[in-house]
């Protein structure tokens, strides 16, 4: 018996050993994949940001073409919508003029006094609103146009830069209202 024994013993230490043996080189080959892995990852973290590197470089290229396209049409625009307003205002003017002609033809001097202060604060507040109206016309075509002009540079954006999208987009809309405010300060 006690040679079955260690012949049993023998044949599970050597099965032991051929175990171990198989356990040291799969964990081995593990420490080889967990290294090429590492590496890997590096090697794909580094590419990552060389990608957005490129792409945060190409917006800003975009966002200024896109500045450099905008900018001679919001000019157009304007200058447009000036002479529209011009070309109001000499007729209101005008208009007004010749109904206060009407009136003090009809009208006795005190009379005409009064109606020529009234006809001043009418025409005032006539020229007040046209400007209002003409000033917020000019508003909604420039957000068309920036709209319009901005809406495939958002769809390229909004698929991998949707902070840079949001960056931009703010910059525009500043440089949007700043326009608009000069225009405001301009047409007062």
């Amino acid at each position: 018996m006690s040679d079955s024994t260690n012949s049993e013993f023998a044949r599970e230490q050597s099965q032991a050993r051929e175990e171990f043996k198989k356990v040291t080189e799969i964990r081995r080959k593990l420490d080889l994949l967990a290294r090429h892995v590492a590496s890997r990852k590096d090697a794909l973290e580094e590419e990552i940001q060389e990608h957005l590197h490129e792409s945060l470089a190409n917006a800003r290229e975009s966002m200024e073409r896109i500045e450099e396209n905008i900018a001679p049409k919001v000019e157009k625009a304007i200058r447009t919508k000036m002479e529209e307003v011009d070309r109001k205002m000499a007729r209101m003017n005008e208009d007004g003029l010749v109904a206060v002609r009407e009136e003090l033809v009809k009208a006795t001097p005190d009379i005409t006094k009064e109606i020529i202060k009234a006809l001043d604060k009418l025409v005032a507040e006539n020229t007040r609103f046209a400007k209002m109206e003409i000033l917020n016309e000019i508003r909604e075509e420039l957000d068309a146009a920036v709209k319009s002009a901005t809406a495939p540079i958002d769809d390229k954006l909004e698929k991998g830069l949707s902070a840079a999208k949001v960056l931009s987009f703010a910059a525009l809309v500043l440089s949007a209202a700043a326009l608009l405010g000069m225009v405001w300060v301009a047409v007062k």
